[in-house]
């Protein structure tokens, strides 16, 4: 799932007053799963499922929450105290109340004073998952399981049969010119479905006055024209998965595809930040944009904040 590993108390402690729950990321006291009522077998059932419904996540019982800017930090371990309750019985727990069986999930049992702390790592689905206590679908919002829409539910089930593929990008340092720091924006789509994504267009923003491209514009990496995103005046250029000989760039179930590997033949995007003019742009902290469309798969957008990709 990529997310961070929880695996020693020292990992879970390290979580207090620092992390707080967020849309992959929850945390409950450990007296939630005493004597495993109905209720508790619910929230339970409602909580992993919203996790594989949504982009996958991790379920932490044994830890409380404290409140703080409007947002739940992880506080001080609480551990559950119920010796019946177990790794093989939760497994069970989780299996035998989600349908379709719910299996991309592990559980991590941490001995803690008095109890036990476990870790439950989900999955992102390929279909949705009911939960069958209470008969609904749950997804993340924000921090917390929400009952979906039936548009939502529909959406998630389509997995297997549209391409699950995701955008991710990141800048690399090129050194410095005089007072100027430039950066190389380069970039993945993985494939995390099980279908083979067979066409894809991949639309790239970055910021005029701080940005530009080195190298051969050609008919599979081009400029896609001009915008203004937040005020700012921006430059999209479009990488296509069709090449002029006919051949189509699929990516494969699992596989990743590096955009500098297999675009090295045409322009590169630049960054370049620290002259006067460019600071005046900084100052707005500008973001990349991106937007992907593959096969039959709904538009997916996002965006590289400033933060994230400036250090200077």
């Amino acid at each position: 799932m990529g997310r961070t590993v929880y695996e020693t108390i020292e990992d879970i402690q390290a979580l207090r007053d620092v992390v707080a729950e967020s849309v992959n990321l929850e945390f409950k006291a450990g007296a939630k799963l005493e004597n495993m009522s109905d209720r508790a077998r619910t929230d339970l059932i409602a909580d992993v499922t919203a996790f594989a419904n949504a982009g996958g996540g991790t379920l932490i019982y044994g830890l409380g929450e404290v409140q703080r800017d409007a947002k739940s930090y992880a506080g001080e371990i609480s551990p559950v105290r119920d010796a019946r309750v177990t790794q093989d019985r939760l497994r069970e727990i989780i299996v035998s109340n989600t349908d379709p069986v719910l299996r991309g999930f592990t559980i991590t049992h941490i001995p803690a004073d008095g109890g036990s702390i476990f870790v439950v790592k989900v999955e992102e689905g390929d279909t949705a998952y009911q939960n069958t206590c209470d008969r609904r679908y749950y997804s993340r919002i924000d921090a917390s399981a929400q009952p979906m829409h039936g548009f939502a539910i529909r959406d998630v089930m389509n997995r297997r049969t549209r391409p699950h593929v995701t955008a991710s990008f990141k800048t690399v340092p090129r050194g410095a010119r005089g007072d100027q720091r430039e950066y190389v924006l380069v970039g993945d789509l993985k494939n995390e479905g099980n279908l083979t994504a067979h066409h894809w267009a991949l639309r790239v923003a970055i910021p005029d006055v701080i940005g530009t491209h080195e190298g051969q514009l050609l008919q599979h990496m081009r400029g896609h024209g001009k915008g203004r995103i937040e005020g700012l005046g921006y430059s999209w250029y479009r990488y296509l998965s069709e090449r002029s000989d006919g051949r189509s760039l699929r990516i494969l179930p699992g596989e990743t595809l590096n955009l500098r590997e297999n675009f090295h033949e045409t322009a590169q995007l630049v960054l370049r930040v620290g002259s006067p003019d460019q600071q005046r742009i900084m100052d707005r902290a500008p973001a990349v944009y991106w937007e992907l469309f593959v096969d039959d798969a709904a538009r997916q957008k996002g965006e590289l904040p400033y933060a994230d990709w400036c250090d200077f």
